[in-house]
């Protein structure tokens, strides 16, 4: 299995979250469109770093979080559990506080001073091939992952699992970078949860709907009708 949701029931309460904390935000009109990094438009804007402002419906994320890792994921197997810088870092650190594991974190590319780590932590401290649960906060695609699992495979370590409170879920090419980098996409919630909420509870107009749905079918044909 190369990708896994939560329970039906924690995807929807977890997209209910996501939502009411802005982490998932969507614009109502063209003149609230969200510029991307890359200059393109966006209906739509993801931020689950904005969550940690919020303690209440940071320790039901972070409850929902464990308690999937645990029925899903043999606990017992996993050494560390590893954010990835930077945005994964504190997701890492409260679900590591809260299995009891030891923590480590993986930056994008290895310092340039000192012992030029790449890997913060005692990374070796139980054994020489120790097995990793990579903690992010959220993903599209995938690919961004690609870049920690390499870096923590380099360092001898194992990684079958990676966990993300969202996951996009939308785009084709997936699956394949789970298949072509071995390890499963493990989440609580994606658009489609985030979707069926919005229309269940009414919160945007038609129109608003129909837009976000154009542009999470095909992003790139929906981003060149709206530059």
């Amino acid at each position: 299995m190369l990708k896994k949701m939560a329970e039906n029931s924690v995807a929807i309460n977890t997209a209910a979250i996501f939502l009411k904390t802005g982490c998932v935000a969507i614009a109502e009109d063209r003149d609230k469109y969200f510029t991307l990094t890359s200059g393109k438009k966006s209906p739509v804007y993801v931020d689950c770093r904005r969550l940690i402002s919020y303690p209440e419906e940071r320790k039901k994320i972070i409850f929902y979080s464990v308690e999937y890792i645990k029925n899903s994921i043999d606990l017992d197997k996993i050494d560390f559990i590893a954010g990835g810088e930077t945005a994964g870092i504190p997701y890492a650190a409260w679900i590591a506080d809260l299995t009891d594991k030891a923590m480590i974190y993986i930056r994008k590319k290895p310092k340039s001073f000192g012992k030029t780590a790449q890997i913060e932590g005692d990374f070796f401290k139980e054994k020489s091939s120790p097995n990793v649960l990579l903690v992010e906060d959220m993903a599209t695609d995938g690919g961004s992952k690609i870049l920690f699992t390499e870096a923590i495979r380099k360092a001898g370590g194992k990684i079958e699992h990676v966990f993300c409170p969202f996951f996009y879920d939308i785009f084709p090419n997936s699956i394949k970078i789970f298949e072509d980098n071995k390890f499963t996409m493990h989440y609580l919630t994606n658009w489609q949860k985030i979707i069926e909420f919005i229309k269940q509870e009414n919160l945007f107009n038609d129109i608003a709907i129909k837009t976000v749905e154009d542009f999470l079918q095909s992003p790139e044909i929906w981003q060149k009708k709206n530059q």
